[in-house]
């Protein structure tokens, strides 16, 4: 009398053998199984936690920034921030208006050197409101008194 495994088909002489593979063979697929689910589930994780982590990252851009409408108005009054990207004084004044940098008029004296030269900038940055030109940094207090723009 033989005795047939269920799951391989293979035959055995004895109870026993066929009690031995089971456990040493299909005991180990069933192992498997178990971190192969579990690997799944960390790759579905990892690819949420990078889903969740884009979506707010791409939420956060979309925002409009905290001084637009003041820029705006700066660029409007006809300010123009004369300066140099690789001037520290020049980077510090417009990262005063983080993502609302955008919508001055900047000037970058390293590109138009002539029009830098011919208005007479030796310090960046330099504003130019309405004709009269204010070396280094301004105060966001200082440019609403002199262009009436409200911060």
């Amino acid at each position: 009398m033989g005795f047939e495994c269920n799951i391989c088909n293979k035959n055995f002489n004895s109870e026993e053998s066929l009690k031995q593979h089971g456990e040493m063979k299909h005991a180990l697929e069933k192992k498997n199984d178990k971190l192969n689910v579990r690997k799944y589930a960390l790759a579905f994780l990892v690819i949420l936690i990078i889903v969740f982590s884009s979506l707010t990252v791409y939420s956060y851009a979309q925002k409009p920034g905290s001084y637009d409408n003041f820029a705006k108005c700066l660029s409007e009054s006809g300010a123009v921030v004369y300066g140099n990207d690789y001037c520290q004084y020049t980077n510090k004044q417009l990262n005063f208006f983080g993502k609302s940098k955008e919508f001055l008029n900047y000037v970058k004296c390293a590109d138009n050197k002539s029009l830098c030269d011919s208005k007479e900038v030796k310090i960046t940055p330099t504003w130019e409101i309405d004709g009269k030109f204010y070396e280094q940094i301004q105060t966001f207090e200082k440019l609403s008194v002199l262009t009436g723009c409200e911060v």
